[in-house]
């Protein structure tokens, strides 16, 4: 068996998965849709120092309490 990896631009995946699923079993034995987790995660610990900037300052020590 043979892997290939395919990349697609957002607007065509639903066309480009259509397509696969109706090889699934002909030609194709399995289909597993891989998302990039590691942007998602790049971005989210670009957020955390920014958001406790934002929150660290002295109005807002009236929130730790809670």
């Amino acid at each position: 068996m043979q892997k290939i990896t395919i990349e697609v631009k957002e607007p065509y995946m639903h066309n480009v998965l259509e397509m696969l699923h109706s090889l699934q079993g002909i030609m194709i034995d399995k289909i597993k849709l891989v998302e990039d987790t590691q942007i998602n995660n790049d971005f989210i610990k670009l957020q955390i120092p920014s958001m406790k900037s934002t929150w660290d300052n002295e109005e807002d020590k009236v929130w730790d309490d809670l």
